[in-house]
């Protein structure tokens, strides 16, 4: 158990926007905060998988987190021991609640006594560094994309640290167009404090053929773009593929676009109402996935595929295939112009 002041930063009020939530929630040691109204009452809780939960209706970033907060969130108002406190979390499957006082304010925030250090996940990321990079040109006439700088390293440097942060130390890597200056800077992974090993594509297979040639994880596979810098909690969507059972997870983003022009809805040749330049919320592919070992039924010949083939046959064979919404950093440096305006910025 610890004492309030320790959580003084995870305590945030009902009127904030959901976009400064995260940011919050991005920089704390304990991923939750207590929501409190404008009497100090404790209210309810946020965590990461509220987010995403909301994400997925129709809120957006400049909602309220009163929207989405857990309304019913598990609560004490008697003093207990820490072996109770244990007791209680893994019965409710929580990992934290609050001790209130008599006015619902906030005492204490009690936790697990247990000190958690980040898990070793035993499932491999297979980073797709294949590509020519052709949109990047000039820049990958003579250097692989994947080696481009960012801020001083390489963008799969950063993409191999910010997994291995998170327990991630198998790594595989595909490449074809200058493989061997990707092979000689990585080398066996040893200095990143990961394990690397190669597939090597004699010819380009595009974003999903590689796999053809690993046939070894028996775990969900994680599979990422070599051009996108994110701080992707991968955890959290291993869980989230492996609760829905799913054929393939695919990292998802929510983008807003807004026509320039009116739409008109009609049926036969009769208008039913017009709408004016209205913001239209969509989710875009990050190029970030999980893919069941079942995946691997579908490469039994090796053949060229993008990933989006492999995931419009699933849904062809009626495989349950989801989107993970992601609410952290994302960005795509596959083009010139996004390379040159995030090459010198700072990443975590």
């Amino acid at each position: 158990m610890i004492k309030k002041n320790n959580f003084d930063k995870n305590i945030i009020f009902d009127s904030l926007k959901i976009k400064d939530v995260i940011q919050i929630l991005q920089k704390l040691p304990y991923k939750f905060c207590l929501v409190i109204n404008n009497n100090k009452q404790f209210i309810g809780t946020v965590t990461d998988g509220d987010i995403r939960r909301g994400l997925l209706k129709d809120y957006n970033l400049k909602d309220k987190v009163e929207k989405i907060y857990n309304k019913k969130a598990f609560y004490t108002k008697k003093k207990i021991s820490q072996i109770q406190v244990d007791n209680l979390l893994n019965i409710k499957k929580i990992a934290f609640f609050p001790l209130l006082d008599k006015r619902n304010r906030i005492k204490k925030v009690y936790i697990s006594s247990e000190h958690k250090e980040v898990k070793i996940l035993d499932n491999y990321l297979l980073i797709m560094a294949g590509g020519k990079g052709k949109r990047l040109r000039p820049f990958t006439k003579k250097i692989p994309k994947p080696l481009l700088p960012v801020d001083g390293k390489p963008i799969i440097e950063k993409i191999i640290i910010s997994a291995k942060k998170q327990g991630i130390i198998n790594v595989i890597v595909s490449v074809n167009y200058l493989a061997n200056k990707i092979k000689n800077y990585l080398s066996d992974g040893s200095h990143l404090g990961v394990k690397i090993d190669y597939i090597r594509e004699n010819k380009p297979l595009g974003t999903a053929g590689s796999i053809y040639y690993f046939k070894q994880f028996r775990k969900p596979l994680i599979v990422s773009n070599a051009d996108i810098i994110s701080n992707i909690n991968y955890s959290e969507m291993l869980k989230y593929h492996k609760r829905y059972n799913s054929y393939i997870t695919i990292g998802a983003i929510s983008n807003y676009e807004k026509s320039d022009y009116g739409n008109i809805f009609f049926k036969n040749n009769k208008v039913i109402k017009i709408e004016e330049k209205k913001e239209k919320k969509v989710f875009i592919n990050t190029g970030i996935y999980i893919l069941s070992p079942k995946v691997q039924n579908f490469f039994i010949k090796k053949k060229y595929c993008d990933m989006t083939d492999l995931i419009h046959d699933g849904i062809k064979r009626k495989k349950k295939i989801v989107i993970f919404p992601f609410h952290e950093n994302w960005f795509d440096l596959g083009l010139k112009e996004k390379y040159l305006k995030h090459k010198k910025k700072k990443y975590a």
